[in-house]
């Protein structure tokens, strides 16, 4: 009787794991129905996103992970060692890929934030160098 509780428990942690990966799981089906060969996945904290080959065709999707709302999408021609993969991917990471942040550019931008200079904010503003 001592071993109910913790399998019980570890139980409902596995099954609280699984629903969380239902919408990614739906994402790679519906991917795969569409004829798409590799899907990549990165499950951030509010928002999950997907790069998908197809030929020459790559997908991505930004999505928002509790309404499932497409957040940002583009669709590109595939470069050099991208064409041909196949599979699927799935990684996870601590922040989320489009932000409203102090910077005004989006978190998937922001990877390397050393780059970033806080001078340079007005910069875009060139119009009194007449």
């Amino acid at each position: 009787m001592k071993y109910t509780i913790p399998l019980a428990t570890a139980f409902a942690v596995w099954m609280g794991a699984a629903h969380a990966d239902e919408f990614t799981d739906k994402i790679v089906t519906n991917l795969q129905d569409l004829g798409y060969d590799y899907i990549e996945i990165k499950n951030g904290p509010s928002q999950v996103k997907v790069e998908a080959i197809r030929g020459t065709e790559e997908l991505e999707v930004i999505y928002d992970r509790l309404t499932g709302e497409i957040l940002k999408q583009e669709i590109e021609s595939t470069e050099g060692d991208d064409i041909g993969q196949s599979g699927v991917d799935i990684s996870n990471r601590n922040r989320d890929f489009l932000d409203d942040d102090d910077d005004g550019r989006d978190d998937d931008d922001d990877d390397n934030d050393d780059d970033y200079d806080d001078d340079d904010e007005d910069d875009d503003d060139d119009s009194d160098d007449d």
